[in-house]
Formats: structure tokens, sequence, C-alpha cells
């Protein structure tokens, strides 16, 4: 059979192959010499002849010819010493030959595909390694934009008294023959902003403590509403001197909290509402039990809160109307302090407010 197909090919009249295949078949006879090569004229015989010498043992080789590479195979015709019935010379050896254009080219387009691939997994690595790095940083420059806006303001703050209370003292220097009650105009001004001052040390080292973590709630079993009542009382007389008037009712409840704290937190509350309420103003002091929370409602008739402000109100040293906080001895501090004791209680606050109407503060605990 291979000796017919092979006699087939060695035929001048044997039908010319598809110009396309790409696989060309070379016949030697023993003295080396071409017989013939199929297709026909598709090697010259100066490339045909690197052909020549390929191992006959049936190895597969990768030959160069003509700038292109070829995939060869070439083996000894076992019929060529038995065959005489033919009268076609002899044919001793066969090499097959296969371009191998198609795969380098494949081989080719994946290299550049994997190259252009891997550029651009690195770029996408890069970007989005600097693009994480950035969000990852984030926080820390927040944090540490808001330690340096604290210490800022934190200065800002105690330079004010302290330069007061400066310069109140070399007043009292300059007419040391005068008498106390000459001077107490200086005194009272020095008095005040000692006791500013004073406040504003203990809120650092409250808000400090909390950043910290050393500032723990100690939770007990505590009957608010008395707590609440005590607190009105002691604000009534401020109120009165003023001619505020506080309004309160306070359901019997019983919260899981820290008294100390709670006073504390209440206290500041009014005490805003107190400052930014006018005269013949009044202020709603309300606790009340719902199904599964308690809520405390602090609402006052005052100056209110513009609506650009509301949203930075427990920011700390945080002053939307800068002017009446100064003139009302304001930090800009209780307000975070507040919101700090609320969330150690578990518990919610927020704020809605109207500019020459009012702002109410609304709490919610969640019952024990």
């Amino acid at each position: 059979m291979l000796t017919k197909s092979i006699d087939q090919m060695l035929r001048v009249d044997h039908p010319e192959p598809d110009p396309d295949r790409r696989t060309s078949y070379f016949f030697w006879d023993e003295q080396g010499n071409l017989i013939n090569q199929y297709p026909k004229q598709s090697f010259s015989l100066n490339d045909a002849s690197r052909f020549k010498n390929i191992i006959t043992d049936g190895s597969l080789l990768n030959v160069s010819a003509g700038g292109r590479e070829y995939r060869v195979l070439g083996f000894r015709n076992p019929m060529h010493e038995t065959d005489d019935s033919s009268s076609l010379p002899h044919v001793s050896y066969v090499v097959v030959v296969r371009s191998l254009d198609a795969e380098n080219k494949m081989l080719q387009t994946l290299r550049t595909d994997l190259i252009l691939g891997s550029a651009a997994g690195a770029l996408v690595s890069i970007l989005a390694g600097f693009y994480l790095a950035g969000r990852s940083l984030l926080p820390i420059r927040r944090s540490w934009n808001k330690q340096q806006q604290f210490v800022a303001d934190a200065s800002h703050e105690l330079r004010t008294p302290t330069s007061v209370i400066l310069t109140r003292a070399e007043l009292l220097f300059r007419h040391p023959q005068h008498t106390i009650e000459q001077e107490s105009q200086n005194i009272a001004v020095i008095l005040k902003e000692s006791k500013r001052m004073g406040k504003l040390v203990n809120d650092l080292l409250t808000l400090a403590r909390t950043n910290s973590n050393q500032l723990q709630i100690n939770a007990v079993p505590i009957p608010l509403h008395p707590v609440l009542a005590e607190i009105t009382e002691e604000f009534q007389l401020l109120a009165e001197t003023k001619a505020i008037h506080i309004h309160s009712h306070f359901q019997p409840s019983l919260i899981w909290g820290d008294e100390s704290r709670l006073r504390q937190l209440f206290i500041i509350l009014l005490d805003n509402a107190l400052k930014f309420t006018p005269p013949h103003g009044s202020i709603e002091f309300t606790c009340r039990n719902l199904s599964h929370s308690i809520q405390i409602i602090v609402k006052d008739s005052g100056c209110g809160i513009a609506e650009v402000d509301l949203p930075h109100i427990f920011e700390r040293f945080y002053k939307g109307d800068k002017t009446r906080s100064r003139t009302e001895g304001g930090t800009g501090l209780g307000l975070s302090i507040a919101q700090w004791i609320v969330q150690e209680h578990k518990g919610s606050i927020r704020v809605t407010s109207q500019v020459s109407i009012g702002t109410e503060f609304q709490i919610i605990f969640p019952r024990k």
C-alpha cells in the first residue's frame, strides 16, 4: 500500500494537491539523489538539500530552510529492495516536511497576548495597589488631621483666657495702692476666665480619656426620674434670673447606667438650652417610657441652629455662632462629651432645629 502511494505521487500525471497544504514529501534514491518532491516545485533544490541528510530512524526534527521553520520526519522505504515491478525509480528514503508557520504565528500571537496581558495585569495591580493603599491610609490621615485640628483648637481656646488673666493681672500691679474693692472688676474677670479655663481643661481631660479608653462607665440600676428632677431644680434658679420657664414632666423609669455621667449629659443639654434661649422663652424637659426604650427630650425656644451647622454640632470645638459662643463662654466640647456618654450607654442622640424657633435634642436609651 505504501509503495502504491509513493508510485502515484511519482507519476507525472498525478494531480497537484491544494496549494494551501502545508505538508511536502521528498523522495530520495540510494545514492542520495532527489527523485521527486510532492507537491512539485514547492522547494528549490538548494532548500530541498537541507532535508537530504535527515536521520531516518523515525525521529521528528525541526529544520530551518529559506528563513522558515519546518517539522521533518525521515524514514527508509521498507519496500524499496523487494519491489521490482515498478518502472519508476526506486525510492530508498522518504522525507515528510510540514511547515510550522501557522504554529509559530499562533505562538507569536500567544506570546504577544501574554506580554500584553502581563503588562496590563502589572499596571492594574500597581494602580489597584496605590488605590487600596490610599484607601487604607484615609482613616489614618483623617485621624491625624483631627488630632492636629484638636491641638490647634485647644491651644486657641486656652490662649484666650490665659491672655485675659495675664492682662488683668498686669493691670492690678499698675495700681498696687488700690483696694480690692477698687480692683473688683479686674478680679471678677480673672475669676471668670479662670473658671472657664478650668472647665475647658476638665473637658479636654475627659475627651483624652475617652480616646484612650481610660474612662469607663460604671453601670448600675438607676431610677432616672429623681435624677432629672434634681437637675431641673438646680437650673430653675438660673432660669428665673433670665425670665425663662422650665416645663418638666418625668415618668418613673429605670435605666442601667453611670449616674455621674448621666448627670453630666443632662447638665450639658440644659446648660446649652439656657444659654441660647432669650428672656421670656421656655424650655421643655421631659422623660417618658416607650415600649422598649426611654425617651428624654430637651426642647427650647431659643435662636436655633442653622441647617448648615447641624451635621457638625457634635464635632469637637465646632461653634456655629462663634460670636455668641464666645459671649456665652462656650468651648464647643460639651456636645462631643454628651454624644460619647449617650453612645457608652448604648443609646442614640439626634437634634432638630429651626433658626429663630428653637432646638430639640432627643435621646433614646434602651430599657433594662
